[in-house]
């Protein structure tokens, strides 16, 4: 079924509330992790191996949220001394985390850190192509090239994005009289994926906080709100000329295979970005990245 993506962006100084997998406080279904055997004991599994238990991308998000909400269960247990509850808690995110490759990316690179640290630069070779692999699973390195947005008060531009590492950066083709082409629009931290808290304590009284949610509508005219992929990150803003330019705080949000939008926090400001169509060199770029 066919569907468009919708977008809703609300003024707020409240989180958007979390949207919730499933009910009550444990989970009815109970299975197997993957490489454990029937006598219990549990047999390490390999690298391959892990990669064929990710969930889909689409599907990461909603995991993502459910495993916050389980680890909010689980402090309320042990807070409780409800330790038979928190047992199977922990179990419970134990096999969603096995299904999220940004987990699985997260060990690697404090492995990779600690074999460094310990001059064990063989095996810090192996854990690095190990997470360059990883890359193929995650969204959000799957992103490189151009792009077109439509700014407030300045019309449709295009952007280019590469990665740096683990950062990504989009760069203005198309410029304007604030921020001119060449110049990076935004950029964001990719290696853990923004989780929405749980609630706020305090709001800073000129803080304009922004919520965005997504909303796919299908051609039998049905809606549903969907939870997206968000990363931490900084949109630049200046003066005419590029004068006085500077980042502030933003998010990366993952909407679509071909659509993302970017967030600057501050200024309540939005943009949706759709991908343009590869040409050679975009193609080329984009190999690079899963190589």
């Amino acid at each position: 079924m066919s569907r468009r993506i919708y977008l809703m962006v609300l003024l707020t100084l409240l989180p958007a509330s979390g949207h919730l997998v499933g009910g009550g406080r444990h989970p009815a279904s109970r299975i197997r992790a993957p490489g454990a055997r029937a006598d219990g004991a549990a047999a390490a599994p390999t690298f391959e191996s892990k990669l064929r238990h990710f969930a889909p991308a689409a599907d990461l998000p909603a995991l993502r949220t459910e495993a916050a909400r389980l680890e909010n269960d689980l402090q309320s247990a042990v807070e409780e001394q409800d330790f038979a509850a928190a047992a199977m808690l922990r179990d419970d995110i134990s096999q969603l985390r096995q299904k999220d490759p940004a987990f699985l990316a997260s060990n690697l690179r404090e492995r990779l850190e600690a074999l460094v640290r310990r001059e064990s630069y063989g095996e810090a070779a192996t854990t690095r192509d190990q997470l360059l692999v990883l890359r193929r699973f995650q969204p959000q390195y799957q992103l490189a090239g151009l792009w077109k947005g439509n700014y407030p008060n300045h019309g449709e531009a295009t952007i280019k994005i590469h990665y740096e590492g683990d950062t990504l950066v989009a760069v203005k083709v198309t410029g304007d009289e604030h921020v001119p082409a060449g110049e990076t629009t935004f950029r964001a931290d990719l290696t853990t994926p923004y989780q929405e808290p749980a609630a706020v304590e305090a709001v800073e009284e000129d803080l304009v906080g922004v919520r965005v949610e997504v909303v796919s509508v299908g051609s039998d005219g049905t809606s549903q709100q969907r939870e997206v992929e968000r990363y931490q990150g900084e949109g630049r803003i200046a003066a005419r000329g590029f004068q006085h330019a500077h980042y502030v705080p933003g998010q990366l949000f993952l909407m679509d295979n071909d659509v993302i939008g970017f967030l600057w926090l501050q200024l309540g400001t939005f943009v949706v970005f759709n991908r343009v169509q590869d040409g050679p060199d975009e193609m080329i770029e984009r190999r690079a990245v899963d190589a």
